[in-house]
């Protein structure tokens, strides 16, 4: 048996080109757009920002990355994708930042600047995400994720809780912190704002949804309703007391067992370290059920703040600790803009409710999808003809070179190692400087 054989650690150069194409076409999907530019001098903006996993080992220090240093600067680090993230700029090169490593996109600003003052950081730049705080693993989680507009951190499913078939295609999620921090959100007219409510850390068990007939759920639920009273009252009489207690205008919850959830976002997988509540194992692709004790409540027009504010007054819903919103499109229309309200927004600085916000992305490589072959033939076309024969020229004699010096491996059956390749190139300098 020759060497080659009994050596496993080696590649045919057949094998090696026909991988690196492979890399080439994940490269190009993966990393679309140009990186020559870093985004450092467009200011604080809403971007696609990446932590380095390998920097914070070093310095404990978090920090985020624009897409282009993320591929410059950092290619060979290990690498956290955060997704876009509002009113940030690149820490990349800024004194005290991912371990002092140099930026190869520097421009003298960053110098000048020295810090981010305005940028802010959560668990997401060290890898964590959600309530839970579960580091993510995107070759194991399999379990929906969704993003807050709010805070922007992301939240799985299990941890917020399954949600009905009627709100299946919602728009936008509101995390039950960010309601806290801007209850002028919770609209209590508008059929396109959906209610989640729950207590302490539990996901939610409420629902306050619109009355809308559709195929799925909204004409049994509004035909079934009297018919479900009964059986509602005799497995949550208390939960129903304490609403009606608690509600000027009471409505009865129904039960309900055979919606599933929307799916279309980030998936992630179970965790057997995750702080959420435990859910019944799935098959992968199978959906979770919304649970049997889930309470769906009709939205009928709740207590408001005031005459001229649309904004529910929340001593008027069920029982809960915790608020959560689920937005269908258009919900921007549907937002309260009484005059107290428009105050806050501005107040707050979140205006970026009122109006979707731009998401800078890096400009289009006309180059993506081409092969290191097809780019080099159109640079090549692109130079001076002379200059372009010399090319081919010093090209053809690099090749012929090599050729020769495999041909000695080929005929004594003799591998070539790394060292191997690196010889000849180095006696290749030599000549030259010869």
């Amino acid at each position: 048996m020759s060497d080659i054989e009994e050596d496993t650690n080696t590649v045919t150069a057949i094998d090696y080109l026909i991988n690196q194409e492979k890399l080439q076409k994940q490269a190009q999907e993966i990393l679309p757009g140009k990186f020559e530019k870093c985004s450092f001098h467009l200011g604080y903006i809403r971007q696609p920002l990446y932590a380095c996993k390998t920097c914070q080992e070093n310095s404990g220090e978090v920090a985020g990355m624009c897409y282009s240093c993320s591929i410059s600067c950092h290619s060979s680090h290990d690498l956290f994708e955060l997704f876009p993230k509002r009113h940030f700029r690149c820490d990349c090169g800024i004194k005290g930042k991912f371990s002092d490593h140099p930026c190869s996109l520097m421009i003298p600003a960053k110098k000048i600047i020295n810090e981010n003052a305005q940028n802010k950081y959560n668990h997401n730049f060290k890898g964590y995400y959600c309530r839970c705080n579960q580091l993510y693993d995107p070759d194991k989680e399999e379990d929906p994720m969704y993003q807050c507009l709010g805070c922007e951190d992301w939240f799985h499913e299990r941890c917020i809780g399954i949600m009905p078939d009627i709100i299946a295609d919602f728009e936008c999620y509101i995390c039950r912190d960010c309601t806290k921090r801007y209850p002028f959100l919770i609209n209590g007219v508008d059929d396109r704002f959906s209610i989640g409510l729950s207590n302490g850390e539990e996901p939610i068990s409420k629902w306050v949804l619109p009355m809308v007939e559709n195929e799925n759920m909204g004409a049994d639920l509004e035909n079934n309703f009297n018919d479900s009273i009964v059986s509602t009252i005799d497995n949550n009489k208390e939960g129903i007391q304490q609403d009606m207690n608690q509600s000027e205008t009471p409505s009865l919850p129904v039960n309900t067992t055979d919606n599933e959830p929307h799916s279309d976002n980030l998936t992630k997988e179970d965790s057997s370290t995750s702080n959420s509540i435990d859910q019944p194992s799935l098959n992968k692709g199978e959906k979770r059920k919304l649970d049997d004790t889930a309470l769906i409540i009709p939205k009928e027009p709740k207590k408001l703040k005031s005459d001229d504010c649309q904004n529910v007054d929340l001593a008027s819903l069920p029982a809960h600790d915790h608020v959560e919103l689920f937005l269908q499109e258009g919900w921007r229309d549907g937002l309260c803009m009484c005059d107290k309200c428009k105050e806050t927004y501005k107040k707050k600085n979140v205006e970026y409710f009122l109006k979707e916000e731009k998401t800078f992305e890096p400009e289009e490589d006309e180059d993506a999808g081409k092969s290191v072959f097809e780019i080099g033939m159109e640079q090549l076309q692109r130079v001076d003809r002379v200059q372009a024969l010399e090319s081919l020229m010093a090209y053809k004699t690099l090749a012929d070179d090599i050729k020769s010096y495999l041909s000695a491996f080929k005929e004594s059956g003799k591998i070539v190692t790394k060292e191997d390749v690196e010889e000849f190139f180095a006696a290749k300098r030599q000549e030259r400087k010869g």
